[in-house]
């Protein structure tokens, strides 16, 4: 069954007694997993340790690690796109897109029909498709969306930022329940 399953197990402790705890074993079991209970998952789930617990999370199979690829690959093609728009476009700092004229005005209207005609939901898929109007502006998307992956992107900075945004996110709900009481 596809879907977010976390099982919380303490973890053990050097000052608790020697006797074995009800965590599953890292590997795969089968069984049913029951929420907190001892039963092992049906498939293999990525265990995270946080400090004060361990999680097993199920996305349908996939880690959730995938799944942010996934994402970020989407995130990426989006990003392609506009550097590669901006490049043709010839645009400037601060002088807007059109400041010193398009360099290929073809490749640009492809591109920008491209995108009313397709959203960009599957980065793959919507490369693919272009590939099929215009392979050398596809090809372009792919070459430069894998050198923003590999150089351009701030992978340091992404956990800060996403940590960041999560506290916050907790903090303002936090907040928000206690104006309901």
């Amino acid at each position: 069954r596809a879907g977010l399953h976390l099982a919380r197990h303490k973890k053990k402790t050097r000052y608790q007694s020697t006797r074995q705890t009800s965590e599953p074993s890292s590997g795969c079991s089968s069984g049913r997993s029951s929420g907190f209970t001892s039963a092992s998952p049906t498939t293999c789930h990525k265990r995270i340790s946080t400090r004060r617990c361990s999680y097993y999370v199920d996305l349908g199979g996939i880690s959730p690690e995938r799944k942010a690829a996934g994402m970020m690959k989407n995130l990426f093609t989006m990003c392609a796109v506009k550097i590669v728009l901006s490049q043709m476009e010839g645009s400037s700092a601060g002088r807007g897109a059109t400041a010193f004229g398009t360099l290929n005005p073809s490749a640009v209207q492809t591109l920008y029909k491209h995108l009313e005609e397709h959203e960009l939901r599957d980065g793959d898929e919507w490369i693919s498709l272009l590939m099929a109007k215009d392979r050398l502006l596809a090809l372009r998307l792919v070459q430069v969306r894998e050198d923003y992956c590999r150089e351009g992107f701030e992978w340091n900075n992404l956990q800060k930022v996403s940590v960041e945004t999560v506290e916050e996110g907790g903090i303002n709900l936090l907040r928000q329940g206690l104006e309901f009481e």
